[in-house]
């Protein structure tokens, strides 16, 4: 993100992240409780500009320039548009799981849903 110097990097300390307006998921969903537990630890907390429910949505709004998206790593590198930069000190790192039935068919609705999250986090 090019006006707020960010560029030229490939890693940012999330204290670097104080005074920059972020664009974040809603408050109780995992990545938010996550940022909002690390900037708590490092003394601040995070100016939020903007929220949405889909990270996709996230990086967009980022791509228009409204801010910094706190968004999985997956979201971001599959973004051309975008600069992605790995927090650090601290590493944010989540877990993610999905569950399917194993006993009998599975929909073809789920088994989509079950490819693209394959794809999207290289799996």
């Amino acid at each position: 993100y090019s006006k707020l110097g960010l560029t030229k990097r490939s890693t940012i300390p999330l204290n670097a992240l104080r005074d920059r307006p972020l664009i974040s998921l809603p408050a109780g969903t995992g990545i938010r409780s996550h940022l909002d537990d690390a900037c708590a630890t490092a003394g601040f907390a995070p100016h939020i500009a903007f929220e949405a429910s889909s990270p996709l949505v996230l990086a967009q709004l980022a791509a228009r320039g409204l801010g910094v998206a706190i968004v999985p790593a997956s979201v971001a590198k599959a973004r051309r548009d975008l600069h992605p930069l790995t927090i650090i000190q601290p590493e944010l790192r989540g877990r993610l799981a999905f569950a399917w039935r194993s006993d009998g068919p599975i929909s073809p609705a789920a088994r989509a849903l079950v490819g693209r999250a394959r794809h999207m986090l290289n799996m």
